[in-house]
């Protein structure tokens, strides 16, 4: 009786650790898919078996105790991937044409390569890490920050609802809003900052929100979740200003704001007005002063569940860097552009096809102080996209850039008699992401 008593006993520990062992896996599964691990249950789950088997005496005190201890730190774990997941979003590239003047090329190439960490601690507090891979120009990969912020949702505030604020390496309040109007960043760089004017994140402090609440759940799942106040949203920040992977070289700060608004909820809830302001100075100091940096654009769009439609105007004075100035001075060249995108859900794969184009014109120096004019450029593009699977894009696109005399290229200060030949490009893009 007693061998066989003890028999059992050690079948009962034997079994005791795969459970906790399985918890352990479980939870590591569920946080490689993304999900929200949480805690609660799991190791009290764990820890009521082993107290029962130690109450019915199948356990003996040392085996008790080394199960706690192991339960213990199984629970530590958990604690740890407790609101914790992981994602990644990526653009892998296969394009060929030529730029330059006639200089053709013909490359895969990874875009983008975010690793996407985030954790909730509590229901007012977040945090967020996304590492993004790059290539250097000597073709080496290496990592750097994109994103690296904490995250404290405050409560409403009468008609001011939803809202968060962010504190760290955090988002400028105009791309991501835009890009999640105009899916197909992993095609190319939006309006502004293909025309190099800002890019997407800096350091600093934001404050964003909703007006007067949430669309209703049936928009959100047909047409878009993403900054879906029933009356529009906002966000407001200040930043460096140079941008997420540069140095700060003045003591200059940024403020930014965005304003969106949508006139008429019930009726058109597609249909959004937004306004997006920047003023300061770019990020260099020339004969001792940092020239000037002012952005004010305005934006029309309409979504719906088959169609997107947006246009947008834009006057720069100067850009983030503090390099667009009239040569040998410290004067900020004055730009003006627009850009139009299209996109429609065709009838076929369920809808998960589209059609897409877009056409932007961006002039750096509307003064001719350089060149006396014939200083801008034309893109336009368009092609077919495949929502193969939920966020996995797969894109062909055509692209051509148009420049006039004096352009020597978005984000550069025009030079006379540069005649740069147009750039074409055909590409075939998947968009990676969970």
């Amino acid at each position: 009786m007693f061998r066989n008593g003890r028999r059992e006993k050690r079948c009962a520990s034997a079994q005791a650790v795969p459970t906790l062992g399985a918890l352990a896996i479980l939870a590591f599964i569920q946080l490689s898919a993304g999900a929200p691990v949480r805690a609660e249950g799991v190791a009290a789950s764990g820890g009521s078996l082993v107290d029962k088997l130690h109450e019915k005496q199948i356990l003996t005190d040392e085996e008790y105790n080394q199960l706690r201890d192991r339960d213990s730190r199984v629970d530590g774990l958990l604690k740890l991937l407790d609101g914790l997941s992981v994602g990644t979003l990526a653009y892998v590239e296969f394009s060929g044409g030529k730029e330059k003047n006639d200089h053709s090329f013909n490359r895969f190439a990874l875009n983008r390569g975010y690793i996407n960490v985030k954790k909730t601690l509590t229901p007012w507090l977040r945090f967020r890490v996304t590492p993004d891979a790059y290539q250097e120009s000597n073709g080496d990969f290496k990592l750097r920050l994109k994103y690296l912020y904490a995250e404290m949702v405050p409560p409403s505030v009468s008609f001011l609802t939803d809202m968060a604020a962010e504190v760290g390496i955090g988002h400028m309040p105009w791309l991501d809003f835009e890009e999640h109007i105009n899916p197909y960043r992993c095609q190319g760089t939006m309006f502004i900052e293909r025309a190099k004017t800002f890019n997407s994140a800096d350091l600093g402090v934001s404050l964003r929100g909703y007006f007067g609440g949430q669309l209703d759940q049936d928009f959100q799942k047909k047409v878009g979740k993403y900054y879906a106040g029933r009356y529009g949203s906002w966000h407001l920040g200040i930043y460096n200003g140079g941008g997420y992977h540069a140095a700060e070289k003045n003591e200059n700060k940024i403020p930014q704001v965005r304003v969106t608004l949508r006139p008429l909820p019930g009726l058109i809830p597609g249909l959004q007005a937004s306004y997006f302001g920047l003023f300061g100075r770019g990020n260099d100091k020339i004969f001792g002063v940092s020239p000037e940096y002012h952005v004010n654009l305005c934006m029309l769009s309409y979504q719906d569940s088959w169609v997107t439609l947006t246009g947008q105007y834009a006057r720069t004075r100067g850009d983030n860097k503090g390099s667009l100035v009239v040569p040998g001075t410290n004067t900020a060249l004055r730009g003006e552009g627009y850009s139009f995108f299209f996109n429609t859900r065709l009838p076929v794969l369920d809808r998960k096809l589209n059609l897409f184009a877009r056409y932007d014109h961006f002039d750096p120096d509307t003064r001719s102080w350089v060149t006396g004019g014939q200083d801008a450029y034309d893109l336009v593009n368009g092609g077919l996209a495949w929502e193969f699977y939920s966020h996995w894009l797969l894109l062909a696109v055509y692209e051509q850039v148009m420049y006039e005399n004096n352009c020597t290229g978005p984000g550069a200060v025009p030079k006379a008699g540069s005649n740069l030949e147009d750039d074409l490009r055909g590409q075939l893009v998947l968009q990676i992401s969970f």
